[in-house]
């Protein structure tokens, strides 16, 4: 089964995969996502579990996005020829760098990526892949504006954490009304150039705030972090005096 076509203008809300293994993959696959981030910047997934993974996401008939591990032709390469749908490149802070990951994207004449019949050639008619780029630093915010007009950019991605971080704040510090202000202009960037604008959400709460500022797709909180808040709350709940436990 090939996973449908990535629709990011459709409201959807997609999860995220730290851990490496293609049954964990098609359980949050089984689950109706609109989309799963595989995620090789921050989780614990090389190029070797990558594969089955993605074979596991199509399977269940998930859109698989892959986050690369930097913005460099190589690991899109890989990423790509193992058959994600889209990448999410990180830390993207200029038009320059944008056009960059486009170009690593698209074989020529439209981009700089080398061809090899690998996994992308092995079903014909699959959509050609999506370069969503990372907007996570307070030098991205200024710079939305050149890099939404980048040509052949299918969507940007907020990262909340590194934002805040960037903007001297804590990574769970969010809610205040100056971050709020950078979230609203980068929507607005967005939406003058028809361009999708996701952002991942730390819980449900998330996903209907930012739904309200105009954000288009989101990501929620990985198996990882799910697994472990289970985790922790069975065993508080097991325990005779209700202690919680130490995280």
């Amino acid at each position: 089964m090939n996973a449908p076509p990535l629709d990011l203008t459709a409201d959807i809300v997609g999860g995220w995969l730290q851990l490496p293994g293609s049954a964990s993959a098609e359980l949050m696959g089984s689950v109706g996502f609109g989309f799963l981030c595989v995620d090789q910047q921050h989780g614990l997934i090389g190029d070797d579990a990558l594969f089955p993974m993605l074979q596991a996401l199509d399977a269940t008939g998930t859109p698989a996005v892959v986050r690369v591990t930097g913005n460099e032709p190589s690991a899109i390469g890989r990423a790509l020829d193992r058959g994600a749908a889209a990448v999410i490149v990180p830390l993207v802070d200029t038009a320059e760098e944008a056009a960059r990951a486009v170009e690593a994207c698209h074989y020529p004449p439209r981009g700089g990526r080398s061809y090899g019949p690998t996994r992308a050639a092995w079903s014909p008619g699959r959509p050609d892949p999506k370069c969503i780029v990372m907007v996570e630093t307070v030098a991205a915010v200024e710079a939305l504006p050149e890099i939404a007009a980048v040509d052949g950019l299918d969507a940007v991605f907020v990262g909340p954490s590194d934002l805040a971080l960037s903007s001297g704040r804590l990574p769970r510090a969010q809610d205040d009304a100056d971050y709020e202000q950078m979230l609203r202009k980068v929507v607005a960037g967005c939406r003058d150039r028809d361009l999708p604008v996701g952002i991942y959400c730390g819980t449900p709460a998330h996903v209907h705030r930012f739904r309200e500022l105009g954000f288009t797709f989101f990501a929620l909180q990985s198996e990882a972090a799910i697994l472990r808040a289970a985790a922790l709350a069975l065993l508080t709940e097991a325990r005779e005096d209700g202690r919680p436990s130490t995280p």
